[in-house]
């Protein structure tokens, strides 16, 4: 099968998981036999370190606005029709333009992911910044808008393929046909991380016998909506702080007034903050933790970083009700949103626990039979498989 990923870039330099999340997508396609292309719409923000196991081509769409977006997602659908047999693309961004495309006689079908709200959808967690009166009323507008014209479009992709169950449900409430929904967790590499850095259950016991002072690890963009503050009040409260080292690594806008707070919290000399990292150091910080952190995120998304450290083997503190606890299986402490009381007594109970850190370590390294991208490539395939045979049996598009 012809495959086109139509997305936004490819930076592998700076920008998020979103990016190697979607690489897999392309990289575990083309390993079972399919011929994969990537188009990337925003090309100059394209950043590509080496060569690709996949083609790609850059699309230079220069357009901010929703509707000119819109307007070259379907232009560039057209475009490529002749050489795909199934389209995949980052749905938020382009999932109007898909469904244009489709309602206005186009060929191709198309399936649509979601990881993410739409932005005219109000924060459904309070993670957002607040708005001016202004921009609430436009965005208020948009809503409707998107709600009464989108949602009719949206509806004419062929699959919608969705990273949580809460996500899957924001959608499918807002009105997307459930009947061409399924949820795929987020892609990893899990299988070679484990392979890369011999995650065992050998070397889980061995990093987590015995240990002195206790390495908490906390990672992601720097800004006040990931409640990375959270994690500094919550090591504060430590009883024995000397038994445990806290290290803090991503850059952002909240980097300086989180180290002011180490040192207004009086902790400065526990706390490392190494800043943006290298995929290689990141690695090398995963290997040197003994307990992941993940202090603060909106309730319905999953989180590649989360599964990197699943990957690692180690005992991971989430909040608890969402989707990072779905996307455990519920077998990794929890802690109540925002409470920093709470995550200093799974801290310390966790710290107190070898046998514990142990088994939430082996919990974690399960995952790498269930979550690796290999695996979950298989699922997404079908998906698109299926939209195949829907389109053969369909009445012709006029």
């Amino acid at each position: 099968m012809r495959i086109i990923l139509l997305t936004s870039k490819l930076n592998f330099t700076t920008a998020g998981g979103s990016v190697a999340e979607l690489h897999l997508k392309a990289k575990g396609l083309r390993e079972l036999g399919h011929d994969v292309t990537v188009v990337t719409a925003f090309s100059r923000a394209n950043a590509l370190p080496e060569p690709l196991p996949y083609h790609y081509k850059e699309e230079w769409v220069t357009s901010r606005g929703l509707l000119g977006i819109q307007y070259h997602a379907w232009r560039i659908f057209r475009k490529y029709a002749p050489d795909a047999d199934a389209f995949y693309l980052d749905g938020q961004i382009f999932i109007y333009g898909a469904g244009l495309y489709r309602l206005l006689g186009g060929s191709v079908p198309i399936t649509s992911f979601f990881n993410t709200r739409l932005n005219c959808w109000s924060d459904t967690s309070g993670n957002a910044a607040s708005l001016s009166v202004l921009k609430r009323i436009k965005k208020k507008i948009r809503y409707h808008l998107e709600h009464w014209l989108g949602v009719p479009i949206a509806n004419a992709s062929d699959a919608f393929v969705f990273n949580t169950p809460m996500v899957e449900k924001l959608y499918l409430d807002w009105g997307f046909d459930g009947r061409k929904s399924t949820v795929i967790e987020d892609f990893a590499d899990m299988r070679g991380i484990a392979t890369a850095h011999h995650i065992t259950h050998e070397r889980i016991v061995l990093h987590q016998k015995n240990q002195k002072v206790l390495t908490l690890f906390a990672a992601g963009r720097m800004i006040k909506e990931k409640g990375f503050d959270i994690v500094l009040r919550a090591f504060a409260r430590l009883k024995d702080k000397e038994s445990y080292r806290l290290v803090m690594s991503g850059g952002g806008p909240d980097k300086e007034r989180l180290e002011a707070l180490a040192k207004e919290l009086d902790i400065e000399p526990f706390v490392t903050f190494p800043g943006w990292v290298s995929k290689e150091q990141l690695a090398r910080l995963f290997e040197n933790a003994h307990i992941f952190i993940f202090p603060k995120w909106w309730i319905e998304y999953g989180s590649a970083i989360l599964t990197e450290a699943l990957a690692f083997g180690l005992p991971c503190i989430i909040p608890s009700g969402g989707a990072l606890e779905w996307l455990t299986e519920g077998k990794q402490p929890t802690f109540r949103n925002d409470s920093g009381e709470e995550l200093a007594q799974r801290i310390e109970k966790l710290g107190d626990n070898e046998n514990l850190r142990i088994q939430a370590g082996e919990d974690a390294r399960a995952r790498t039979e269930t979550l690796d991208y290999r695996i979950l490539a298989k699922r997404l395939s079908d998906v698109m498989t299926a939209t195949l045979s829907q389109e053969s049996s369909a009445e012709p598009r006029r």
